[in-house]
């Protein structure tokens, strides 16, 4: 069929001109019909929504005194601000049935309001966050918080120097690490402090260590390259170091990098809001001291304690 088709061709020119100019023509007509329908799939959402009521996005943590959630309202433009007349946010322990009014805060940001409570939350507990509007429509997302960090191992070594934290292989979801640095610039009569933060959950890697399963490692001589390239020609003197550790319950999706990811809702990730869009999860943070904890003979590795945040 090939060769018989090149053959009529050659033999006639003017007719296969023609045949390009019809198929020309019909993949034009066939293009913009897919155009238009793809356009009107594009915009039907902001003209009529009735499957998305509410946007929620954050974390349950255990091991925090106040829980923080956004709450945003599908609307017809991102730039119009929220409107929190009428919305009511509720938090809920499945368990217990306990059911708290969240507060609304008195602050905005990127358009989404913010709500808080000082609920306990217990770990390997399910709980369900509610926002429902005047007119009844509601949104939910149910989430279980996990089990509370187990003892982690931290070695420094001063050549070259680096902090490395070491998992148990009992923790399922390892949420976020982030190296933080506490440290005061001086620039001319100026003195400030400041507080660097680096993620390092991507330099997690399978270990044989006798002190874990999994390792992430702190670099300090990268990380204060990147501090100075950031304060021109101030100085510098870092006061200590501490890293955030952050665990996730069941519903962790390990596509994200980071529990900051949880702050806002990003296009292409999955939602687990009900009637709404969003991400919450439950979790269990932590700090801890970028040093080498031992034992009170200091005659071995012992599990490093945590810690408050150092401001």
């Amino acid at each position: 069929m090939n060769s018989e088709f090149k053959y009529e061709i050659e033999k006639h020119p003017c007719e296969t001109h023609q045949l390009s100019y019809d198929l020309l023509w019909i993949s034009g007509l066939v293009f913009l019909f897919f155009l238009i329908v793809s356009c009107d799939q594009t915009f039907e959402p902001l003209q009529k929504n009735d499957k998305y009521h509410f946007s929620i996005y954050g974390y349950l943590d255990a091991a925090a005194d106040t829980q923080w959630v956004r709450v945003g309202t599908i609307r017809q433009s991102v730039d119009e601000p929220p409107d929190p007349n009428g919305i009511q946010v509720t938090l809920e322990d499945l368990q217990s049935s306990e059911t708290v009014v969240m507060n609304d805060s008195v602050f905005t940001s990127k358009n989404v309001l913010n709500y808080w409570t000082t609920m306990d939350i217990e770990y390997e507990q399910t709980y369900r966050i509610t926002a429902k509007g005047a007119d009844g429509k509601a949104s939910r997302v149910t989430v279980t918080t996990p089990n509370g960090l187990p003892p982690l191992y931290i070695i420094t070594q001063p050549t070259p120097p680096k902090a490395a934290l070491y998992f148990p292989d009992v923790v399922k979801h390892i949420a976020d690490i982030q190296s933080v640095w506490y440290t005061i610039l001086k620039s001319g009569t100026e003195i400030r402090r400041r507080i660097y933060r680096f993620p390092i959950r991507n330099t997690l890697r399978n270990t044989y260590s006798s002190l874990g399963t999994f390792v992430a490692v702190a670099d300090w001589d990268e990380q204060r390259e990147q501090i100075e390239s950031s304060i021109g020609g101030a100085d510098i003197s870092v006061v200590t170091r501490q890293f955030f550790v952050a665990v996730g319950g069941p519903e962790w999706d390990d596509s994200l990098s980071s529990i900051d990811d949880l702050e806002y809702f990003l296009d292409g990730t999955a939602s687990n809001v009900e009637n709404g869009l969003g991400y919450v999860v439950g979790i269990s943070s932590g700090w801890y001291p970028q040093v080498t904890c031992l034992t009170p003979d200091r005659s071995n590795y012992a599990p490093c304690e945590p810690r408050e945040p150092f401001w």
